[in-house]
Protein backbone atom coordinates (compact mmCIF):
# COMPACT_ATOMS: atom_id res chain seq x y z
CA UNK A 1 0.00 0.00 0.00
CA UNK A 2 1.52 3.16 -1.02
CA UNK A 3 2.56 5.95 1.92
CA UNK A 4 2.38 2.73 4.06
CA UNK A 5 4.61 1.52 6.97
CA UNK A 6 4.79 -1.75 8.29
CA UNK A 7 6.19 -1.82 12.15
CA UNK A 8 6.67 -5.08 13.55
CA UNK A 9 7.22 -5.97 17.00
CA UNK A 10 8.29 -8.87 19.00
CA UNK A 11 8.26 -9.56 22.42
CA UNK A 12 8.29 -13.41 22.62
CA UNK A 13 4.72 -13.74 23.56
CA UNK A 14 3.52 -17.20 24.79
CA UNK A 15 0.10 -16.66 23.90
CA UNK A 16 -2.44 -15.23 21.59
CA UNK A 17 -4.43 -13.58 24.67
CA UNK A 18 -0.68 -11.90 25.66
CA UNK A 19 -0.39 -10.55 22.30
CA UNK A 20 -3.21 -9.40 21.79
CA UNK A 21 -3.42 -7.73 25.01
CA UNK A 22 -0.31 -6.04 24.28
CA UNK A 23 -0.86 -5.38 20.99
CA UNK A 24 -4.56 -3.58 21.92
CA UNK A 25 -2.46 -1.23 24.62
CA UNK A 26 0.15 -0.19 22.53
CA UNK A 27 -2.75 0.96 19.47
CA UNK A 28 -4.21 2.97 22.65
CA UNK A 29 -1.28 4.55 24.19
CA UNK A 30 1.48 4.91 21.91
CA UNK A 31 0.65 3.34 18.23
CA UNK A 32 -3.05 5.20 18.26
CA UNK A 33 -1.99 6.25 14.79
CA UNK A 34 -2.25 2.43 13.12
CA UNK A 35 -4.55 1.83 10.81
CA UNK A 36 -4.54 -1.80 11.45
CA UNK A 37 -3.12 -3.67 14.19
CA UNK A 38 -2.50 -7.53 13.36
CA UNK A 39 -0.92 -10.46 15.74
CA UNK A 40 0.84 -13.41 14.36
CA UNK A 41 2.45 -16.75 14.96
CA UNK A 42 5.96 -16.89 14.48
CA UNK A 43 8.47 -19.12 15.37
CA UNK A 44 6.14 -21.09 18.12
CA UNK A 45 5.53 -18.07 20.00
CA UNK A 46 3.82 -14.63 19.01
CA UNK A 47 4.26 -11.24 17.69
CA UNK A 48 2.43 -8.15 16.37
CA UNK A 49 2.47 -5.89 13.42
CA UNK A 50 1.08 -2.15 12.63
CA UNK A 51 0.29 -0.35 9.72
CA UNK A 52 1.03 3.36 9.83
CA UNK A 53 0.85 6.07 7.23
CA UNK A 54 4.29 7.26 8.86
CA UNK A 55 7.10 5.74 9.95
CA UNK A 56 7.19 5.99 13.78
CA UNK A 57 9.17 8.36 15.50
CA UNK A 58 12.80 7.98 16.57
CA UNK A 59 11.28 8.24 19.70
CA UNK A 60 8.90 5.87 19.24
CA UNK A 61 11.21 3.17 18.31
CA UNK A 62 13.62 4.13 21.38
CA UNK A 63 10.89 3.68 23.80
CA UNK A 64 9.67 0.40 21.99
CA UNK A 65 13.42 -0.97 22.44
CA UNK A 66 13.46 0.28 25.79
CA UNK A 67 10.36 -1.79 26.56
CA UNK A 68 12.34 -5.36 25.65
CA UNK A 69 10.73 -5.04 22.27
CA UNK A 70 12.46 -6.70 18.87
CA UNK A 71 11.55 -3.95 16.10
CA UNK A 72 11.44 -3.96 13.03
CA UNK A 73 10.23 -0.52 10.31
CA UNK A 74 9.70 -1.67 7.13
CA UNK A 75 8.08 0.60 4.69
CA UNK A 76 8.32 -1.36 0.96
CA UNK A 77 11.93 -2.17 1.91
CA UNK A 78 13.73 -2.40 5.27
CA UNK A 79 14.40 0.52 7.20
CA UNK A 80 15.48 -0.80 10.48
CA UNK A 81 15.99 -3.56 13.20
CA UNK A 82 16.59 -2.75 16.34
CA UNK A 83 15.99 -3.82 19.93
CA UNK A 84 17.38 -7.64 21.03
CA UNK A 85 18.79 -9.44 18.58
CA UNK A 86 16.97 -12.85 19.15
CA UNK A 87 13.28 -10.81 18.92
CA UNK A 88 14.36 -8.80 15.54
CA UNK A 89 13.50 -11.97 12.98
CA UNK A 90 9.69 -12.42 14.78
CA UNK A 91 9.67 -8.55 14.43
CA UNK A 92 10.47 -8.68 10.73
CA UNK A 93 8.43 -11.60 10.25
CA UNK A 94 5.67 -9.45 11.54
CA UNK A 95 6.07 -6.70 9.65
CA UNK A 96 6.52 -8.60 5.80
CA UNK A 97 3.85 -10.58 6.35
CA UNK A 98 1.29 -7.74 7.62
CA UNK A 99 2.94 -6.09 4.55
CA UNK A 100 2.24 -9.29 2.23
CA UNK A 101 -1.16 -9.71 3.53
CA UNK A 102 -0.50 -13.67 4.00
CA UNK A 103 -1.21 -14.12 7.56
CA UNK A 104 -2.14 -12.14 10.69
CA UNK A 105 -5.10 -11.51 12.65
CA UNK A 106 -6.97 -8.19 12.49
CA UNK A 107 -7.13 -6.95 16.12
CA UNK A 108 -8.22 -3.65 14.90
CA UNK A 109 -9.17 -2.65 11.02
CA UNK A 110 -11.10 0.01 9.14
CA UNK A 111 -14.44 -0.28 9.95
CA UNK A 112 -14.40 -1.99 12.66
CA UNK A 113 -15.95 0.04 15.06
CA UNK A 114 -19.47 0.14 12.99
CA UNK A 115 -19.78 -3.64 12.52
CA UNK A 116 -21.61 -4.10 15.77
CA UNK A 117 -25.22 -5.81 15.41
CA UNK A 118 -26.07 -7.79 12.54
CA UNK A 119 -25.11 -6.87 9.22
CA UNK A 120 -25.44 -8.25 5.46
CA UNK A 121 -22.47 -9.90 4.07
CA UNK A 122 -22.29 -7.12 1.76
CA UNK A 123 -22.55 -4.29 3.60
CA UNK A 124 -19.46 -5.45 5.77
CA UNK A 125 -17.28 -5.71 2.52
CA UNK A 126 -18.37 -2.46 1.61
CA UNK A 127 -18.06 -0.44 4.65
CA UNK A 128 -15.07 -2.11 6.25
CA UNK A 129 -11.64 -3.60 5.42
CA UNK A 130 -13.24 -6.81 5.30
CA UNK A 131 -12.31 -8.20 1.72
CA UNK A 132 -14.02 -11.72 1.92
CA UNK A 133 -16.20 -13.96 4.11
CA UNK A 134 -16.61 -17.54 4.63
CA UNK A 135 -18.07 -19.57 3.89
CA UNK A 136 -19.32 -18.03 0.06
CA UNK A 137 -23.34 -18.08 0.73
CA UNK A 138 -23.30 -16.72 4.26
CA UNK A 139 -26.41 -14.17 4.21
CA UNK A 140 -25.25 -11.84 7.71
CA UNK A 141 -22.65 -11.76 9.94
CA UNK A 142 -23.57 -11.34 13.70
CA UNK A 143 -20.43 -9.43 15.29
CA UNK A 144 -21.68 -8.94 18.81
CA UNK A 145 -17.74 -8.61 19.76
CA UNK A 146 -14.49 -7.64 17.55
CA UNK A 147 -14.52 -9.34 14.73
CA UNK A 148 -11.36 -10.71 14.10
CA UNK A 149 -10.67 -11.15 10.24
CA UNK A 150 -7.05 -13.07 9.25
CA UNK A 151 -4.99 -12.16 6.09
CA UNK A 152 -5.07 -14.86 3.88
CA UNK A 153 -3.59 -14.95 0.24
CA UNK A 154 -3.31 -11.05 0.11
CA UNK A 155 -7.04 -10.44 1.29
CA UNK A 156 -8.60 -9.81 4.69
CA UNK A 157 -10.88 -12.72 5.42
CA UNK A 158 -13.27 -13.11 7.97
CA UNK A 159 -14.46 -16.78 8.61
CA UNK A 160 -18.03 -17.19 10.29
CA UNK A 161 -18.88 -19.79 12.94
CA UNK A 162 -21.92 -21.49 12.99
Amino acid sequence: MQGSTWLGLDADHRTPHDVDTTALQLHAALLYAARVVCAHEVDGHHAMSFRLAEPPSENTVSTLVERGYGVAVHNGSLQRLAGPEALRRGALRAAIAHRDRVEGRALRFPGQRALRGRHGVSDVIAFSAIDEVLPHGVKSVDARGDLQPSFRHGKLVLVCAF
